[in-house]
């Protein structure tokens, strides 16, 4: 949970006035190891929250729904060579485009032969 940062300067300035950590984290229902880190932030000069990381993209969407509009017969694993990551990827980001399968591993055209039922006599 984020506190803000009126929060954060109130409790600080608490702290200053009383000089007890104890006191100013009862009051202000917080643990010792958060008051710490604001008292850490404040030193530094920055008491604003920390922004989440976005994940990098490794695979450009633009480029690879041109490439696969030019070359619509190519396996995930030869588009994944092209853009140098795997094919999980390739997948993941043809999915996020809306784009289907473009094509399924070949089966095997000879039907395997099954086991006949014998009967035993004697």
């Amino acid at each position: 949970m984020a506190y803000s940062i009126e929060l954060k300067q109130k409790a600080l300035a608490y702290l200053e006035q009383c000089g007890n950590i104890s006191t100013v984290c009862t009051a202000y229902n917080i643990s010792r190891s958060t008051l710490y880190a604001w008292i850490k932030k404040q030193e530094q000069g920055d008491l604003s929250c920390q922004s989440g990381g976005n994940r990098g993209v490794k695979v450009d969407r633009n480029k690879l729904k041109t490439y696969v509009e030019q070359n619509p017969d190519a396996y995930l694993y030869e588009i994944a060579e092209v853009f140098n990551c795997g094919t999980s990827t390739i997948f993941y980001a043809l999915r996020s485009l809306g784009i289907t399968h473009k094509k399924r591993p070949q089966v095997t055209k000879n039907k395997t032969q099954t086991k006949s039922k014998t009967i035993k006599t004697g």
